[in-house]
């Protein structure tokens, strides 16, 4: 996406809808004072990927944080949390992460412009297709596309969606290189992850993906090599938070070969990391593969908004 179009499409998702101080969107307008400070990850175990830096991320309203989905093109980066507020920044990449500038922050609206309440903006999932960022939600288990001014429009539901948990939904969702969408259930269901693949005509076709260990699902995007990149986080109040990065090849059918699963990262609670939820795969303006991931604090005064950002190696 050429950044003029970017550009616009900040100030379509956040000018309008500004609300409080620091809210107004990027653009010319006064935009959200972020805080970045350098954060030491140490003891993960990394294949093909390295981590260029890591950042914690404050801001003053009292919104700012929750974030689930992530998507990044070109160092432009939107996010959204589990709330229903949309984050828009430029990234400017540093010797010590990525740092958001030019951020905007407002909530997402529904077709009327009203802002969802928690039941209806707890937003978990984020990608683009065809131009359009697509968002996935649980509780009300569904998925949305912003149609300009923060308006979230086009409604793709499937009693497939129904059957899922309350609090465990659709938290991962990507678009596959034929641009149809991956969204990928939070926990398993007798030992696999129901993966829903969503057809251009938004027919809804079921899949599943081998849970090999006790992490859940929390984030997935397509890599610029046209494969699966998963993000799992598990968590127990005596080991705390460990993930896991995961890498798979995609079939003919779009769904993830299970046999191709490759583990390309690995990190335990005491290498410092937090509740790591969204995940980005993006070309930077050299051409490298970048990955980046964000945490989801829960609005808790003890967890913090991390940006941990990797460059994935091209070697075969």
């Amino acid at each position: 996406m050429k950044r003029v179009l970017w550009a616009l499409l900040l100030a379509a998702a956040c000018g309008p809808v500004a609300t409080g101080p620091g809210a107004a969107g990027p653009g010319g307008t006064p935009g959200l004072a972020i805080t970045s400070a350098p954060v030491d990850i140490d003891g993960g175990v990394l294949t093909g990927l390295t981590l260029r830096g890591t950042v914690a991320l404050t801001a003053s309203p009292d919104e700012f944080g929750g974030f689930s989905g992530l998507h990044i093109d070109q160092g432009h980066m939107v996010a959204v949390n589990d709330i229903g507020w949309w984050l828009l920044a430029d990234l400017d990449d540093t010797d010590n992460g990525l740092a958001p500038d030019r951020a905007g922050f407002a909530p997402m609206l529904d077709a009327d412009g009203a802002a969802y309440d928690k039941a209806g903006g707890d937003a978990e999932g984020l990608t683009m297709r065809d131009g359009f960022l697509a968002v996935s939600f649980e509780r009300d288990h569904r998925i949305m596309f912003h149609q300009g001014d923060g308006r979230m429009g086009d409604l793709i539901q499937d009693r497939a969606f129904e059957r899922l948990g309350t609090n465990k939904g659709l938290e991962a969702l990507a678009t596959t290189p034929d641009g149809w969408m991956l969204a990928i259930a939070e926990e398993p269901e007798n030992g696999a992850f129901p993966v829903h693949l969503v057809r251009y005509s938004n027919e809804v076709r079921l899949g599943s993906l081998p849970a090999l260990t006790r992490h859940s699902v929390t984030g997935a995007d397509v890599g610029p090599d046209g494969k699966l990149y998963l993000l799992q986080r598990d968590y127990t109040p005596i080991l705390g938070v460990s993930i896991r990065i995961l890498r798979y090849a995609l079939g003919d059918d779009g769904f993830p070969i299970a046999e191709t699963r490759e583990e390309l990262a690995a990190f335990e609670s005491s290498s410092g990391i937090d509740n790591m939820e969204g995940i980005a795969l993006w070309t930077d303006q050299t051409g490298r593969t970048r990955l980046t991931l964000i945490s989801d604090d829960n609005f808790n005064l003890i967890q913090r908004t991390l940006l941990m950002d990797f460059e994935v190696s091209t070697e075969d």
